[in-house]
């Protein structure tokens, strides 16, 4: 059928090639979709399985660890893939194959996985597959809340208690931190709050821009941004550069810890002097001649300009009125800043313009990071700190394929185990503990192997033979970081990659805690069909819930498990 599907694009341009196409990326999806789940069954068919649907690293996480690996995806983007997968595959097989046809999109696969997650019933959930795979043979173009509602009208005719409640807005609050991936070494806070809150935070904002001096020269829109930052402080770090300023004499001072690299020269001050010079000698004159002329004030560099560049008003696109200016000069406007200072990185990879590392280094504790070159292994299991400074800053994140977790929140694991492996920098890079568990206890001859270089680089294969390679996180705005170390010499035999560990165990399996969730939320919907949705909640414990004051006294009644109690 995927062949046929290429076929028909031959001799096709235009819209019709362009619609031809779009089915065969459909089709594509769903072939790849289908492997994942494959991928699952083949995990399940393995001896000792079932057993491993305990472990804390169960055998969808290995699934997604292989999966994540070989798209080079995200932990969490690999999860969520498979789970979808999985869905399709046991429950929609109807609407699989209209998937495979390269008829609906991925997007409506994963809303029918979702809109359809309550519906338990084996019957009726062979008829809603029925009803979704025949009504996508002329399905319509929808919202994404159109298309929702549609798909719940097929849920609510096969299982009306299966039907996705919405969640109300109070409920749904939450706090969304993005960092942009564009290197301008910025992020957006989206935030929905309950409103006296946000009219205490408001005040909180105009407190902390208080706390610095007039002359500071950012605008109040500025401020404000920074004061968000410095929500964690009881203050926030002046700029005015005077040396009398009052604000200044109080550095902001906070437990929380954001670890940024950065090279020596992007935070050097430019108007330091240099330790090596010796002070000018005091004159015996303090002061000149009456007539002497004023001394013109010192240029200002590009550097300290492109530190200032960040603050204040914008500048004037142009040094001249537009009407003096010729077409050229129109066309191109003058060089921007950000391009002296060398940049630097924060701990996970993000990037950050020289002038933001040092606007992100008021205040901060600066820790040298050493390269430790051709110096000899380290004669115990747990690196010094100097060693494991230079490990996570070389590696900046997990180095496993496709997981981006900052370095700072991973374990510092030896390529080949202690004692047999040194505690070097060539034996040493920075693991995820999801990723540890992995190469632990889904490693070994048939599992996860890692062969780590001199430079850093990490070689992973894959339990079907595949390689995968990772280069350390710093490779591209600090390759000094990533100079040769000294070659380890193995000692020794080689310990079992499992001796004396145990993998910890869930107390449930996964499947059961999906069962569990499925029936609380179905319990809930229950009961909202029976009184009312207004007089329904859902309480703090798990199958717990408090209805609307149905007795005499006009009280809440609290249910616990048996929603007819």
């Amino acid at each position: 059928m995927f062949d046929d599907l290429v076929d028909a694009t031959t001799g096709t341009r235009g819209a019709g090639a362009l619609s031809t196409w779009a089915r065969v990326e459909n089709a594509a999806c769903a072939h790849r979709v289908a492997t994942m789940a494959a991928m699952l069954d083949e995990t399940y068919a393995l001896s000792g399985s079932a057993d491993r649907d305990q472990w804390c690293l169960d055998n969808l996480d290995a699934v997604a660890a292989h999966i994540g690996a070989a798209q080079n995806i995200t932990p969490g983007a690999a999860s969520h893939q498979l789970l979808i997968a999985v869905a399709l595959h046991d429950r929609f097989p109807r609407v699989a194959a209209v998937f495979a046809e390269g008829l609906i999109t991925y997007a409506l696969v994963k809303t029918v996985v979702h809109r359809g997650a309550l519906v338990i019933d084996p019957d009726a959930l062979r008829a809603l597959d029925a009803l979704l795979a025949e009504a996508f043979g002329n399905w319509e173009l929808r919202s994404v809340d159109k298309t929702e509602k549609a798909i719940d009208v097929f849920v609510h005719q096969v299982d009306p208690h299966a039907v996705r409640r919405s969640e109300t807005k109070a409920r749904g609050r939450s706090v969304e931190v993005h960092i942009e991936e564009d290197g301008s070494g910025m992020a957006t806070v989206l935030a929905t709050l309950f409103a006296h809150d946000a009219k205490a935070f408001e005040a909180r904002l105009r407190n902390l821009a208080k706390t610095v001096c007039p002359a500071d020269p950012r605008t109040a829109d500025q401020l404000r941004a920074d004061a968000v930052g410095a929500i964690g402080t009881d203050r926030m770090a002046c700029l005015c550069g005077n040396d009398d300023c009052a604000a200044a004499q109080n550095p902001p001072a906070t437990g929380v810890v954001v670890y940024v690299i950065a090279s020596d020269e992007t935070l050097a001050d430019p108007t330091a002097t240099p330790e090596s010079e010796p002070p000018a000698p005091r004159p015996e004159t303090p002061a000149p001649p009456p007539e002497a002329p004023e001394a013109d004030a010192p240029p200002i560099s590009e550097e300290s300009a492109e530190r200032a560049a960040i603050d204040g008003e914008e500048p004037p696109l142009f040094d001249k009125p537009l009407r003096d200016l010729t077409l050229t000069e129109a066309l191109t406007p003058a060089p921007g800043y950000f391009a002296k200072l060398r940049p630097a990185a924060m701990m996970g990879g993000q990037f950050l313009p020289g002038a933001v590392a040092c606007r992100a280094a008021v205040g901060a504790t600066i820790t040298r990071v050493v390269h430790p070159g051709q110096t000899p292994p380290e004669m115990r299991y747990r690196p010094s700190k100097k060693l494991a400074d230079f490990i996570r800053c070389r590696d900046m994140t997990c180095r496993f394929p496709g997981c981006r977790i900052p370095a700072n929140q991973t374990d510092i694991d030896h390529t080949i185990p202690w004692p047999h492996g040194p505690t070097a920098a060539s034996n040493l890079k920075c693991v995820c503990r999801r990723h540890h568990l992995l190469k632990t206890f889904w490693g070994g001859e048939n599992g996860w192997q890692d062969t780590q270089l001199d430079d850093g680089t990490v070689i992973w294969t894959a339990p079907d033979g595949r390689e995968f390679v990772t280069t350390p996180g710093s490779r591209l705005l600090f390759p000094e970081l990533s100079a040769p170390t000294a070659a380890i010499t193995p000692t020794g035999g080689p310990t079992p990659h499992t001796a004396g560990l145990t993998m910890p165990r869930r107390k449930t399996t996964r499947a059961q805690d999906h069962a569990r969730r499925v029936e609380r939320e179905r319990e809930l919907n229950e009961l909202e069909n029976e009184l009312g949705a207004d007089d329904v909640h859902a309480g703090p414990g798990d199958g717990e819930f408090l209805v609307g004051g149905d007795d005499e006294h006009g009280r809440a009644r609290r249910l616990e498990g048996d929603p007819s109690g």
